[in-house]
Parts: structure tokens; sequence; C-alpha cells
């Protein structure tokens, strides 16, 4: 019994030494860290716009196309309405560079872009005893030129008139009728300034002059280069009218294209 009882502990004593002497097991390889993704775009996100590169010789800016003027002078001033329609939609704006481009073939000209707003001080400047409206100009068109380096720079700005000799007026592109207008009846206008900037001093070069013979023609003509009679309109009463209108689109482009065709090409020879 005593033999058996002593095999038993020699066996259990190689056990427990085998046990201690066998190596723990290597360690498992660790994984390697999943790479993190690049986020994906927004759905609906634009990549920048490209610029135009090259040299430019005509830097155009075109502040006239974001607004539609829309004038009812009443018989008394209790009868005056007055709104604004947005029209960015019209490419007005870009029909200007376009005609720019057609006066000047053979020319580098480009479209120079800027804010939306930026123009809304010198369209609606603050109340001062001195303004300057040509240094104020100057100094926004000075601005928006930035780094572009153009030779010359033409800018189309808004101009106020008076509407039909009452003391109201009406601003760049729209459209106008009176108390005594026939019905249907509507008058587009398109009243602007073209001034032409040096694209290293800024100094505003002199408005072509017209000659004898064109002072002389126009004395006896009825026809106004700034407006065109429309005798189916249906006079808008909304902004949304206004935008949707293709008869007041249509007109008002073909309008400035024939005013534009008529007097660019002596302000891009610098007559």
């Amino acid at each position: 019994m005593f033999r058996i009882a002593a095999s038993l502990i020699a066996l259990l004593s190689l056990l427990s030494s085998a046990v201690a002497q066998t190596p723990p097991a290597p360690p498992a390889p660790a994984r390697p860290a999943a790479k993190k993704q690049a986020p994906k775009a927004a759905a609906g996100a634009r990549a920048p716009a490209s610029t135009e590169a090259g040299p430019c010789q005509i830097g155009v800016i075109s502040a006239i196309g974001d607004q539609f003027s829309v004038q009812h002078v009443g018989l008394t001033m209790f009868g005056n309405e007055y709104m604004e329609a947005p029209i960015e939609t019209w490419g007005i704006d870009d029909l200007f560079v376009a005609r720019v481009r057609g006066a000047a073939p053979g020319t580098a000209v480009r479209k120079i872009a800027y804010a939306s707003g930026a123009f809304k001080p010198y369209y609606h400047p603050e109340a001062k005893l001195f303004r300057n409206d040509r240094d104020d100009l100057t100094a926004l068109v000075r601005q928006i030129a930035g780094t572009t380096n153009c030779e010359r720079y033409v800018v189309a700005t808004k101009s106020r008139v008076s509407v039909d000799g009452t003391n109201q007026s009406i601003e760049g592109l729209g459209v106008y009728k009176n108390w005594a207008s026939p019905s249907g009846r509507g008058v587009v206008v398109a009243y602007f300034r073209i001034n032409v900037f040096d694209g290293r001093t800024f100094d505003i070069h002199r408005a072509p002059t017209r000659n004898f013979g064109d002072v002389l023609a126009s004395s006896f003509s009825n026809k106004n280069d700034n407006m065109q009679i429309l005798n189916n309109l249906e006079f808008p009463k909304t902004p949304e009218q206004v935008t949707n209108s293709a008869l007041l689109r249509d007109s008002t482009r073909s309008l400035l294209t024939a005013q534009l065709d008529k007097y660019l090409p002596a302000y891009i020879k610098g007559e």
C-alpha cells in the first residue's frame, strides 16, 4: 500500500514539473488598424468654380441685371404703386458680357464676379452732405477688380430717370404705366450708364462724343432708344408674375441688346 502511494506521489510530481516547464502560447498577431475612409461629399455639393485664366484685356462688371422695377403712376399720389422683382434668371449681366465680346472681336474679355449686394451701398447710399458719385464708383470698381489685372474695365450701372415728366422715377430695367394708359399697355425701359476704367490707375475714360450728324438725326426722330411700348401686356401685380413673364424678359433683352450694339463699339474703341 505504501509503495502504491509513493508511486502516485512521484507521478504527480513529474506532471507538475512538466506543466511548469511548458512555454506559454505566443500572443495572437495584432490586427492592422482599420483605415478611415475619406468623408463623402455631401449630396448636391458643387466643386469650386474655375476661374478664367490667361491675360485680360477687358474686364466686364455688370450691375444692372438683378432687379426689375415696376411703376404705376396714379392720378394722385395715392394711386402710385411701386415694386421690384428679382430677374437673375433672365441672364441680363451675361448678356452685357456677350455684347462686349461682340463689340471687341479678338480681345480677351473676362466677366468679373462680385459679391451679392456689393452695389447696394452705391445705389442706396447713406445720406451725406457732400457725396461724389464718381469717387464712390471708382472705389467700388477698384475693390471688385482686385488682382484680376485687366487693361480696362467696362462697367454698367443703373440710372434713375423720371417717368413721363412726373415726380415719380424708375431705375435701371423696368416697366411702367400711368393712370391714363390704355388697358394692356406698358412701357419697358432700360436706363443704365457705361463707364470705362483704366486698369492701372482706375481713372474713368472720357465718354465717347457724338458728332453733329448723330445729334441732328436724333432730333428728328421720335424713337426713344431707352424704351419699348408693349400693347399686349397684362400689367404684373406680383414679383412672381414679373420674374415668370416671358414677354417682359424677351422685350427687355431685345431692348438692351439693341442699345448695347449701337453704343458699345464707341466705348470699346475709346473714341
